[in-house]
Order: C-alpha cells, then structure tokens, then sequence
C-alpha cells in the first residue's frame, strides 16, 4: 500500500476542520496536472478511477472537490493537525513537498464527473431545506456548492453516509467543525433531523454553480 494511496483515502475525515496555512512560497507554485495525474493513480485504488467515491460513503466522492479545500486537507494531514492511522503507521507524509500536494489537488479538483448520488430512503426534504437554511447556508452556500471565503467543501453530490458519519465526529469532538472546538450545530439533532437533512442535500442540483460568492452574500443577506 503507497503513501499517496493512504493520504488520499484519510479525506475521509470531517469536511470541516483546523487547518494549517500553507506557506508563501507555496502559493506561487504552479500545479503540474501531469504530475497530480501519476500521484492520483494510488488514490484511485480508494477513491475510484474518477475520485467517484464508492456507493454507501465508505470512501468519499473527491472529485471536482475546491482545489483550496483539498490543499487545506493535504496540508493539515501532513502537519499533524488532522490524524489518521494509516498515516501514522506509514510516517512519511512529512517528508511530501509542498508543489507534490499542490500538483495533486489541482488535478483532483480538475475532475469533472456528474455523479447521481441517491438520497436517504427515509427523509423530508422539505423539512430539511428549512435545517439547512439556518445550520449550513451561511458557510455551504446556497446550493450546497461550497465557499472559498469559508474555506468550506461543498456538500452536494456527496454521500449522505459519509455526511451522517461526519455529523457523528462532530458531535463526539473527534473531529471540529467550523474551525470551532466549541461548536454545537449538531447537539440538538435527533436522528429525524439528520435524514430530513440528508434529503435536502441530496435533491440540490450537482452541477456547477454560476452564482460567485458576492451573489450568495447578497442571498445570505435577504434571508
């Protein structure tokens, strides 16, 4: 099993976390897509030949993921702020160059997929709209497609088993979410709320979104 297979797969870990800052010199680095492609041959043996995923959640869809959002993960793996077994046992994600991750996140980010991922079987969406409006919106965006001045993953087109697990994490303070060790979004769900959230997550369009983040302000602003 090859590192790059194992920092991959550790994506599995919250969407929403602590991260450490890349360095300067890091952002002016050009990725080389070349090169993401022939790192991302291990990953695939996780994540699927696409960065697909795998039905159920077991692995998620990565694919098309904000090129910010995987550098962030990359980054926050290889300092230690996030963990993960496999990557303990294995050590040398230390020893990853800023410009190997950078090449890597372009390349996933650069996916283009359409991925139908099915909903909950039990779940009202209608009422889950009205969970997500006032929980995810503000940081998430409108229609679940993410926002680079949060720092935050989209969540449309993504499993909602792997979404249920990190809602589970976030609750135990295994994992933080919002950058907040204090944040208590999910405390007062029952089991009701989360599927009716899940229902709504999944029925939003995965495509791209043509409204920039000024438009979702605006939005965020008439609500």
């Amino acid at each position: 099993m090859t590192l790059t297979r194992l920092f991959l797969a550790a994506l599995l870990a919250a969407p929403l976390g602590l991260h450490a800052a890349p360095d300067d010199d890091a952002a002016e680095m050009e990725p080389d897509l070349k090169a993401g492609e022939v790192m991302f041959r291990q990953c695939a043996l996780c994540h699927g030949q696409r960065g697909q995923g795998i039905l159920g959640g077991k692995y998620p869809r990565i694919a098309g993921m904000p090129e910010y959002y995987l550098l962030n993960a990359l980054h926050d793996y290889r300092s230690g702020e996030r963990g993960y077994d496999a990557m303990v046992v294995v050590g040398a994600l230390q020893t990853a160059e800023d410009q190997d991750l950078i090449n890597l996140a372009a390349y996933i980010s650069d996916i283009d997929i359409e991925l139908d991922v099915p909903g909950p079987e039990d779940g009202s969406a209608r009422s889950g709209k009205r969970t997500y409006k006032s929980d995810c919106k503000t940081c998430h965006g409108r229609k679940g497609e993410g926002k680079s001045r949060k720092e935050s993953p989209p969540l449309r087109g993504q499993y909602h088993e792997y979404l249920m697990r990190q809602i589970a994490l976030f609750n135990s303070k295994e994992r933080i979410h919002a950058d907040d060790p204090e944040d208590e979004t999910f405390v007062d769900y029952d089991e009701e709320d989360i599927l009716d959230l899940m229902a709504f997550i999944a029925s939003l369009d995965d495509q791209a979104d043509d409204e920039d983040d000024d438009d979702d302000e605006d939005d965020d602003d008439r609500d």
